[in-house]
């Protein structure tokens, strides 16, 4: 529908701004009339009576597909603009019954709901969300399948619909079981990736039987680094589980991330598989760092507005992902401790202590982190409830301290 206005228009990368004009000028020319105000600062939409429609998805998805994709990307959220204006307004619970899904998400979307409530009103503000936790990084959330996009629901079930968060999620799981037939693609013999397609294939994993029916090497093991990806193997499967795990680099590379966990059932309970081969152990942990510094750089990116808005003389300190030379493909992540500056700090592999000197010049020492948690921990405090964690220095190491450390290369 819009493909002659996006050759034009998308010819060269647009900036954020340049987007969101190109945005509201495709959503005018598709018929969409209602006022639309764009805000620079949370790179999102304002329409209607203070509903919102955020960016970031369709900017990042839009750079990250091909050619011949970025058509139906942005025609997707064109969409997704409508319905979620048309969502806006109280269903009654006939109406979006056979409608209700299950959706796992990271932590970090609620996360970044949070701070957009911080950064508007404080921190305060309430901000009432409603999920079940599902591991140590993602929660399931309750939606509504609309036929273009998915609404996700993190205050959980309207008020009106008189039924708890547990009743609504056990309807979407239902409604889930009967739109599952059968449909998992062949990567390699032994390991499967869902090919639904719906915007669900990762819901599934709630639906034990699904990946159960799989010709597999053992008990189904599975990993959804991304949104959209689900992949199944067998706990047996040595080969397939290092293909699993280096395929997972790739979708969380290119897609909207959600988890760095290999998975498995017990009892029909969704439990962490215990990994034992100490290669797949590392190349796990590359993923998790690779997962948590997106995760980090978005936060930081909240939290220097919110200080900017509510004024706090902190520095929110980067985190930062190099390659280990020394270890091959293996990585580590670091941030700053300076002397002289209140910083709130990410969780990190190793911390780079700086030492500014009067001719302009420093002096550093990297050590790793659970030294820093062992021998400063009086030196740090958690900061509130962030997720990622961070934790704000107080003060900086003593000579004496510094001492102790184990300096690292």
């Amino acid at each position: 529908m819009f493909r002659a206005l996006f050759d034009t228009l998308f010819k060269r990368t647009p900036t954020e701004e340049g987007f969101a004009r190109t945005f509201i000028k495709a959503a005018r020319a598709g018929g969409y009339a209602e006022p639309l105000d764009y805000q620079a600062d949370d790179f999102r939409l304002r329409y209607g009576a203070g509903s919102y429609f955020n960016l970031h998805n369709a900017y990042r998805d839009y750079l990250n597909a091909d050619k011949a994709r970025k058509t139906q990307v942005l025609n997707s959220y064109l969409r997704g603009l409508i319905d979620s204006r048309n969502s806006a307004a109280a269903q009654p619970l006939e109406q979006v019954r056979p409608l209700l899904r299950p959706v796992i998400r990271n932590l970090a979307m609620l996360e970044e709901i949070r701070l957009h409530q911080v950064r508007n009103h404080g921190w305060d503000s309430p901000c009432p969300m409603a999920w079940q936790p599902f591991c140590e990084d993602c929660v399931t959330l309750l939606a509504i399948d609309y036929p273009d996009t998915t609404s996700t629901q993190t205050a959980g079930p309207q008020q009106d619909w008189g039924i708890s968060l547990e009743q609504a999620l056990a309807i979407a799981l239902d409604n889930l079981r009967d739109a599952s037939p059968d449909a998992f693609e062949a990567i390699l013999p032994g390991l499967y990736q869902g090919a639904w397609k719906d915007g669900y294939d990762t819901s599934r994993v709630l639906l034990p039987d699904v990946l159960q029916r799989l010709a597999l090497k053992g008990q189904p093991v599975f990993m959804m680094p991304s949104r959209d990806v689900l992949m199944v193997t067998g706990d047996k499967d040595a080969d397939n589980l290092r293909q699993m795990v280096e395929l997972s680099f790739h979708a969380l590379e290119h897609g909207r991330a959600q988890s760095s966990q290999i998975y498995t059932y017990h009892d029909r309970r969704i439990v962490p598989f215990q990994v034992q081969d100490a290669h797949l152990q590392a190349r796990l942990g590359d993923l998790q760092r690779l997962l948590r510094h997106g995760i980090y750089s978005t936060q930081k990116e909240f939290l220097d507005k919110i200080h900017e808005a509510h004024p706090e003389d902190i520095f929110v300190a980067t985190h930062r992902l190099y390659s280990d030379a020394e270890s091959g493909n293996s990585s580590f992540s670091i941030a700053a401790w300076t002397e002289g500056v209140f910083t709130s700090l990410p969780q990190t592999d190793r911390v780079i202590l700086v030492q500014p000197q009067a001719d302009g010049s420093a002096q550093t020492q990297v050590v790793a982190w659970h030294e820093v948690e062992t021998l400063l921990g009086g030196l740090l405090s958690k900061d509130g409830e962030l997720y990622p964690p961070r934790f704000r220095t107080l003060g900086f190491p003593s000579a004496e301290q510094l001492s102790q450390l184990t300096p690292m290369g």
